[in-house]
């Protein structure tokens, strides 16, 4: 039994290198991408990327807006309101891997509030046949600043954030 599985894996990975498709670097500019992340705040925001139109298709710079609110008592962030900018740094076959700086509004469950400045490390993807959809991961820094709080920390509350965004 093991040894069948061995060869219908090794003959799947065989098939999967070996056949040819054709792949390229996502072409994002003057794209509009609506959904969801967490990457400014440990809240799930609504967020809308612009690809700004470029001279190379494999560099997509973008710009974002996301807001997001609490609904359950217990989470630290109430409300969030920010934008931010994406800068390329590599685009591969259905990859992007880029820098992202960016500020917001930010209201905590105990009244305080303040600015919160984020710099990030992320990855866009796309699954093949699913070229409009891009799923992306990011890990970096947040930074809180106001009249009473001054605070760093991880992006999302946790090492990484996602998000997911289809394209139009």
């Amino acid at each position: 039994m093991l040894r069948r599985l061995l060869l219908l894996s090794s003959l799947s990975f065989a098939l999967v290198t070996l056949v040819p498709s054709s792949s390229e670097a996502r072409d994002l500019r003057g794209k509009l991408g609506i959904g969801f992340n967490n990457n400014f705040s440990s809240l799930t925001s609504l967020s809308v990327k612009y690809g700004i139109p470029t001279n190379k298709e494999t560099v997509n710079l973008q710009v974002q807006a996301t807001v997001g609110f609490a609904f359950l008592k217990d989470q630290d962030d109430r409300f969030f309101a920010g934008g931010r900018i994406l800068i390329p740094i590599l685009a591969e076959d259905n990859l992007n891997l880029y820098t992202a700086i960016g500020a917001g509004y930010v209201r905590f469950h105990d009244a305080k509030q303040g600015v919160r400045a984020s710099a990030v490390v992320g990855v866009e993807f796309f699954l093949f046949g699913l070229e409009n959809l891009g799923l992306s991961a990011e890990f970096g820094l947040n930074l809180d600043a106001g009249n009473q709080i001054l605070d760093v920390q991880t992006t999302g509350g946790t090492a990484a954030s996602v998000g997911v965004h289809y394209y139009f």
